[in-house]
Parts: C-alpha cells; sequence; structure tokens
C-alpha cells in the first residue's frame, strides 16, 4: 500500500485489551488518513465487552482475508472423528476440555454457537492466544483445541495434531488430507453461518470520503500483488479484498452474533441494546 500512497506504511504494534488498546488510540487521532487501525473480527465483541464505546457503524473496513475454523485433537488420542468425539461429549458433558484461545475471539465465538445449537457442552480453558491454546493440546493439557487453519496448519502437516472438521458446510482439503464440514455431524449449524474470520484495516468512518477513497485504490492494488497472495497462501488463508459497504454489512451482519453470543454467554459487561445492536 505504500507504494500507491506515496508514504512508508509503519506497523506499530500495541498489545493490550483484545486490541482495544491500538483502536482506543486510532479513534483518538486526527482523521487525516495517517492512522489506520490493523484489526480482526475480535473487535466487533468490543462494545458488549466494555473495551470501546464504538460499534461497527462507527468504522470503515478493508478486510484483507481469513482462515478457516479447524476442531482438532492431539494426534494420540482415540478420537478419529469429529462424530466420536461427538458422542464422548454429549455421554459425559462439560467434562472433556477444550482451548480456543482467548475470551470473545472468532473461535471462542464459534464454539459457544457450537456448545448453545449443537450440544457441543466441553470444558472451557481459556489461554492468552491460540498457539498456547495449541501447545496446550499438544502437551496433553486440554483435548480439543479450536483455533484457525493458519495457525495450526504446520501442526497439522508434522502429524502433531489431528484435524476433525472445519467449521464450514463444505469440506476442506489441506496437505492431503480431507477435513470433514462441522455440518455433516451437526446440521443445526448451518443456520448460524457464516461466522468468518477477517483481517485487515479500518479507519473511523467519519474520515472525509476522499481519503478513504485514496486508502481504498492502495488497497485494490496490494490485494492484486504477488507478495500478498504469497503471503495468504503461507497462513493458509483466503483472500476477501472487501472494502466499502461489502465490508461494513458483514461487520454489521457478524457484529450481531458475536454481541448476543457473547451476553448471552455471560462474558458480555455489557448488553447489545446499549449500542442498538439487534439480535441476529
Amino acid at each position: 500500500m505504500g507504494d500507491v500512497l506515496g508514504v512508508d506504511v509503519v506497523i506499530s504494534n500495541m498489545p493490550g485489551a483484545l486490541g482495544g488498546t491500538a483502536v482506543n488510540y486510532v479513534w483518538n487521532q486526527p482523521r487525516d488518513g495517517y492512522n489506520l487501525i490493523g484489526l480482526s473480527e475480535g473487535a466487533l465483541g468490543h462494545s458488549v465487552l466494555g473495551l470501546h464505546t464504538s460499534t461497527a457503524k462507527d468504522w470503515e473496513y478493508f478486510m484483507v482475508g481469513g482462515t478457516p475454523g479447524i476442531i482438532s485433537v492431539n494426534a494420540n488420542a482415540s478420537y478419529q472423528t469429529f462424530g466420536e468425539l461427538h458422542a464422548a461429549i454429549k455421554a459425559d458433558p462439560g467434562q472433556i476440555s477444550i482451548a480456543t484461545s482467548v475470551p470473545g475471539c472468532i473461535w471462542n465465538i464459534q464454539w459457544l454457537l457450537t456448545k448453545e445449537h449443537g450440544g457441543f457442552d466441553t470444558r472451557y480453558i481459556p489461554y492468552t492466544g491460540s498457539f498456547p491454546s495449541q501447545t496446550a493440546a499438544l502437551s496433553g493439557e486440554v483435548d480439543i483445541v479450536w483455533t484457525g487453519l493458519g495457525e495450526q496448519s504446520e501442526f497439522l502437516q508434522g502429524g502433531r495434531l489431528r484435524p476433525l472438521a472445519v467449521f464450514d458446510t463444505t469440506p476442506l482439503e489441506f496437505a492431503g488430507q480431507t477435513i470433514p464440514p462441522i455440518t455433516d455431524y451437526i446440521p443445526e449449524m448451518a443456520a448460524v453461518m457464516p461466522i468468518d474470520q477477517f483481517v485487515g484495516l479500518a479507519v473511523p468512518s467519519d474520515t472525509s470520503e476522499d481519503i478513504r477513497a485514496k486508502i481504498a485504490k492502495a488497497f485494490e492494488t496490494a490485494m492484486k500483488s504477488a507478495e500478498v497472495k504469497q503471503f495468504a497462501d503461507a497462513k493458509a488463508s483466503t483472500l476477501y479484498g472487501w472494502h466499502g459497504e461489502e465490508a461494513k454489512q458483514v461487520a454489521l451482519d457478524q457484529e450481531k452474533t458475536f454481541a448476543w453470543t457473547l451476553w448471552d454467554a455471560g462474558i458480555a459487561k455489557k448488553s447489545p441494546e446499549e449500542f442498538g445492536i439487534s439480535r441476529p
């Protein structure tokens, strides 16, 4: 994007509050286009989690892409299929443990929905991110890990994790394996899909239209580059390239599911109604 904009794009990591620290920083900067937030769909829960007052309607998104959610077990686990795992969970609800990264992330939301609609009643063990969640599954601290394909890819290719299902309605081909969709075992989950990861950029919606247009031009050019495509392949991600009304609608729709799922699970600190977020 820097080539098109004529300036270097410098990345500044601001850890804290599930990305809320960075969101707050960008929100408080001048609307001159020189400060963008790099974010994921996890920001859609910030309002109800009490991390920021803005909601999806207050941002303009530039969505690069995302990786699908994969439900896996340690390669030494006895479960060979998702059906076997689901049967064991139903036979002993709340006892088999799962890690899905931090509460409120996309993988946590997917699991919460599957718990609610599909009887996937596992004992949740929170970790500080996807990597420690996967490490916990590898070491036997937890029975199941539910994170992204791009995050699990090395462990799947190395045969250290066994993928049982993808959170989708169609199978996924990866590293010579066919990973079945979760809807093969829990058809009810199709009704709440899509709930997909997205990573990308955003600026406040009250940024002027001409500035947003310049960013959009740079974004469109970057999305066509070989470098972005190579990066997506390396991270086992699908490229979207969404911005404008298309991206805003995706964010608004998914925010409803995030906000109300977190509220119904007792994780949210504030009701979605306070922000005018209707039930999906």
